[in-house]
């Protein structure tokens, strides 16, 4: 559906720009630990950085079925101190608790590279708080149709051993039951190709949550401009394209996080256990035969200083 308002939401909402040498607190993994899963995160320095926060009902949300012998209760790993695994993921915006239930997965923080796209938002006066990522079941499709652990079988659907911390799980869908894309306030302007989800858990930190390893990753797969847009939001997303196709032509999701009490929140909703948890995403611009750095140490959020100055914009809350 054409979204007429765009450009008024757009013009309300303007911030300054600013150009800052930015660093980022790295943190580190060694993928040599991960055994059994087909991909593996690509480097890139052509990359937008979200992050959603729980606090502003953002994150992203993982659940099962509240009853043990149920199929889709979640399996219980070798992991000690680790109760069954969440079935489903969804973002927020589908939450089976409608106390959690947001806009958005995550809202764009910073810009590395990608050129046309961020002179177009510095142009337009587009604040990177405008614009946001969501993964969700398509309009039409039952929560449950969302990414899930399939029949939930170990060496099929998941991978871990008693000798072992670290937990490999793969979350499939239907392609047509799910999507994943980029919005310019509320509009749309960017899916992406059906990928999985692949999920490492390193409990090396055992009897806790907290510290512990979290990192999600997907195929790299290509970016289409979503239709109906008003000029404003399609020259965003033709933009965007440009610097995908300049880059490699394909996106890779990679997100990385050691999460903190404060990001974890917890409830019981139409006969759902739920977590959802703050998010850190990247969209990595990648091609799609880009080999995996050769070192099994890969920075998993990079050291934005060391690439130089990097285009960034002030948050600012959107004027109503």
């Amino acid at each position: 559906m054409r979204n007429s308002s765009l450009s008024l939401f757009l013009g309300v909402a303007a911030t300054a720009l600013v150009l800052t040498p930015t660093t980022a607190v790295a943190q580190t993994f060694d993928f040599g630990r991960v055994e059994n899963l087909p991909v593996l995160p690509i480097e890139s320095d052509s990359v937008l950085s979200f992050f959603g926060d729980i606090a502003n009902n953002e994150g992203y949300i993982a659940f099962r079925n509240a009853d043990p012998t149920a199929p889709d209760a979640g399996h219980i790993g070798f992991r000690p101190g680790t109760d069954n695994a969440r079935y489903y993921t969804v973002g927020p915006g589908r939450s089976p608790d409608p106390a959690t239930r947001g806009t958005r997965s995550a809202t764009l923080e910073g810009v590395t590279g990608l050129p046309n796209f961020f002179n177009y938002l510095k142009e337009n006066d587009i604040p990177l708080s405008s614009i946001g990522f969501d993964f969700i079941p398509t309009s039409d499709r039952d929560v449950t149709q969302t990414w899930n652990l399939g029949e939930d079988k170990l060496g099929q659907d998941w991978f871990g051993s008693p000798d072992s911390p670290i937990e490999e799980v793969i979350f499939q869908a239907n392609p047509d039951d799910v999507e994943y894309f980029i919005t310019v306030g509320t509009t749309k302007i960017i899916n992406f190709g059906y990928s999985p989800f692949y999920f490492v858990s390193a409990n090396d930190n055992p009897g806790t949550q907290v510290g512990n390893f979290n990192i999600f990753w997907g195929n790299p797969t290509p970016a289409f401009k979503a239709p109906g847009l008003d000029p404003l939001a399609s020259g965003l997303a033709d933009a965007f394209l440009e610097d995908v196709a300049a880059g490699g032509g394909f996106i890779q999701l990679f997100s990385i996080d050691q999460p903190e009490l404060s990001d974890f929140s917890f409830s019981v909703s139409q006969g759902f256990e739920i977590v959802t948890l703050s998010y850190p995403i990247d969209i990595r611009i990648v091609g799609s035969t880009t080999s995996v750095p050769e070192s099994s140490s890969v920075l998993g959020l990079f050291m934005l200083g060391a690439l130089g100055t990097v285009a960034r914009m002030t948050s600012q809350k959107l004027k109503q």
